[in-house]
């Protein structure tokens, strides 16, 4: 392919909640279970912080860093499984919000936590194909709205934005190919009219991924065979990260070495950032990769399937390298909140979801 990544941007909560707090609520947990599963903060959003407006944060960090003309997007695909609304479009709402044309392609995209892998392919594949010379994606979730208080998830239930313009020409890495592998399979799941997600599996251990491992193993092999790459053939790799566990049984399964993996592995500092939880750790190795590094996605959704896709950077990233608001230094710039404060501000407990304010 000859579309790439023009640029990205990010957004995190400022909020954060410390594991050690909601253990001492719960104990719900073996207590040597949050080192051994590199469990150690999460995001909190704030009372008017939501799916979209983190969405919305990180594309304008990402058009802002890309220098083109918004009248230029042509579309705009927002990858999320949290959206504030159940039938109306979220993705209309950041046209307005960024200044965007009103003529352009819009459209959320559901696919679980791969929904912003999904977005990116579907979106890569309209500016190969000449159907527009750019476009927007954004992987958004905030996961942490939408796990119970008292379940063992909400340890690591986090919230996070990605965005992407894509385009060709000046791209600061080339997408190169994609496999992908899906079929129906409930190890978490959220219905209609429920806040709340669902778990199918367990959380810790071998059960917790085997919906994971289903999908990423058939998905990556394709992906070599098509290829004909193989593991050695890239310098690091973003993958799913939900917990510990989850990075290196994808490292053993797909025949990964452990250095293309942890380095980039952010659940201690964030958790679990659903959708924008592997795009966040390619963004993290774009902050710091070299010019003709070739770098994996492996990115799993629940119940929907794997993403297996790649990228060689280019001469451009060096030059564009972003030297303000890095993953690292969003990483760091936090608040820490306890656990009362973390149940006010994502309006859990005895209180309306959907409430117009949180003071009354």
């Amino acid at each position: 392919m000859e579309t790439g990544i023009i640029s990205y941007g990010v957004a995190l909560p400022k909020h954060r909640l410390a594991a050690e707090d909601t253990y001492q609520v719960w104990k719900n947990i073996a207590h040597d279970l949050l080192d051994k599963l590199s469990i150690g903060e999460r995001g909190v959003t704030g009372p008017e912080e939501d799916t979209i407006t983190l969405a919305a944060a990180a594309a304008k960090m990402a058009l802002e860093r890309s220098g083109i003309d918004p009248e230029k997007i042509g579309a705009l695909l927002l990858g999320s499984g949290t959206s504030p609304y159940a039938t109306k479009a979220a993705a209309t709402i950041l046209v307005d919000a960024l200044g965007l044309p009103a003529n352009l392609l819009v459209s959320d995209v559901q696919c679980a936590e791969k929904s912003g892998s999904t977005a990116l392919i579907m979106a890569a594949s309209l500016v190969e194909a000449g159907q527009m010379e750019y476009a927007l994606v954004i992987a958004a979730d905030t996961l942490n709205r939408h796990v119970s208080p008292g379940m063992v998830l909400e340890y690591v239930a986090s919230a996070g934005a990605v965005a992407f313009v894509l385009g060709k020409g000046e791209v600061i890495a080339k997408i190169e190919a994609w496999t992908t592998h899906a079929w129906d399979q409930n190890d978490y799941f959220r219905l209609e009219g429920e806040r709340f997600i669902q778990p199918g599996a367990g959380f810790v251990g071998w059960v917790s991924n085997w919906g994971l491992l289903d999908h990423v193993i058939p998905a990556t092999e394709a992906f070599f065979k098509k290829t004909g790459l193989t593991a050695e053939d890239f310098s690091k790799f973003a993958v799913p990260q939900r917990n510990g566990i989850r990075p290196l049984m994808v490292i053993g399964k797909a025949g990964l070495d452990m250095m293309q993996v942890l380095p980039y592995v952010l659940i201690a500092q964030i958790g679990d950032c659903g959708a924008a939880t592997v795009p966040l750790s390619l963004a993290h190795i774009l902050d710091w990769a070299e010019a003709g590094e070739r770098i994996g996605v492996i990115d799993y959704g629940c119940g929907a399937g794997c993403d297996t896709w790649s990228v060689i950077t280019t001469e451009a990233l060096v030059e564009k390298r972003p030297t303000t608001g890095t993953v690292m230094s969003l990483l760091d710039d936090k608040v820490m909140v306890d656990y009362a404060t973390a149940m006010k501000y994502e309006h859990k407990l005895m209180r309306s979801p959907n409430q117009l304010s949180n003071f009354y």
